[in-house]
């Protein structure tokens, strides 16, 4: 049981920013945003101030408006049910465990067909944040661009608690090929958007546990930023801070503990969170009586002193290498499967 103290709905923005807190994906402020319910969870109201993280529901039969940034970056992750986004001039299908990457300047929009017999729940990274969303609700004053702590602590403290849904694993999906990262280049992903998935990316040991960059500037991302860590039974990570990113990790299956600089070391559930604001160290554990997991995150910008000592940096420039499907055989190494 994670003490009311450290949850971030009962945290300031400033003693996140200094101290970071647990959150959890069905605990955050409700706003609607672009027609849809969006809980927010990593946001300039909770401490952060390179990304935002929010979580969405689509009901069947409901849609967003189609909607634009012009200087945010802006990653949909699917975690439970499908839905439909709008990218690369086509409606594009999300499973859990798909990420689709639409650039700054680009429309967007997110349907779940009424077809459909569950809600969607999406998870979006907003790269900057989009400050004039959080109007609603007098979160943020457009006219002196300045936060209302005060009503945002409020808000938080009596936010209805939402029940999640049965656990759903995310998995490896490589239908609709045309738009699938892995078949495109970088530069394409760049400047037109493409879909990922969280199985597969550049492998990555250098926090001592085997991981994928997913979502990085060697795929052609430039500001939003994913990784995928597995974690068998009696795995620890390095625990470890980043100069300048904020992040945002997640306990996506299994259970196991995380270990945050001004907190220390505590127990979490699938769906539990960091909040990691730039500077605060954290890092994450599977054990014995907890059982494996599968962690990993957003980080904004994408962190570049994790890749420097790789063969994917070389002076100034991210050298993109095959993207790589998360093995059988690595699964069962780390006892995801037996």
């Amino acid at each position: 049981m994670i003490p009311d103290e450290l949850r971030a709905r009962y945290r300031s923005a400033r003693k996140i920013r200094t101290e970071g807190a647990i959150g959890n994906l069905f605990d955050g402020v409700s706003i609607t945003a672009h027609g849809l319910d969006t809980r927010l969870l990593a946001w300039p109201g909770t401490g952060f101030q390179t990304e935002a993280v929010h979580v969405t529901t689509v009901k069947p039969g409901q849609q967003s408006d189609r909607y634009t940034y012009g200087l945010a970056e802006e990653a949909i992750l699917c975690r439970y049910g499908s839905a439909e986004v709008w990218l690369r001039g086509q409606w594009v299908t999300l499973k859990p465990g798909d990420i689709a990457y639409v650039p700054e300047g680009l429309d967007r929009q997110i349907r779940n067909p009424a077809t459909n017999r569950a809600d969607a729940i999406l998870v979006h990274q907003i790269c900057p944040p989009q400050f004039d969303l959080y109007a609603e609700g007098s979160y943020y004053n457009n006219r002196l661009g300045v936060m209302n702590f005060e009503s945002i602590e409020k808000a938080a403290i009596n936010a209805p608690r939402v029940e999640p849904p049965p656990p759903q694993q995310m998995t490896f999906n490589d239908d609709q090929p045309a738009v699938r990262a892995q078949n495109l280049a970088p530069e394409d992903v760049r400047a037109r958007g493409a879909l990922f998935n969280v199985l597969e990316g550049a492998a990555f040991t250098g926090i001592g546990l085997p991981m994928r960059l997913v979502l990085w500037p060697g795929a052609g991302t430039r500001l939003v930023g994913f990784n995928y860590a597995y974690c068998g039974t009696g795995v620890d990570d390095i625990s470890h801070k980043h100069p300048v990113s904020d992040e945002f990790l997640v306990m996506w299956s299994g259970s196991g503990q995380f270990f945050i600089g001004g907190i220390g070391w505590i127990d979490a559930e699938e769906n539990d969170v960091i909040l990691a604001p730039c500077g605060i160290v954290h890092g994450h554990r599977s054990t014995a009586e907890r059982g494996p997991s599968m962690m990993g995150g957003f980080a904004s910008p994408p962190q570049m002193d994790l890749v420097i000592p790789t063969p994917y940096y070389k002076d100034g420039l991210y050298i993109h290498p095959p993207d790589r499907q998360l093995t059988e055989a690595e699964m069962r190494a780390a006892d995801l499967i037996r």
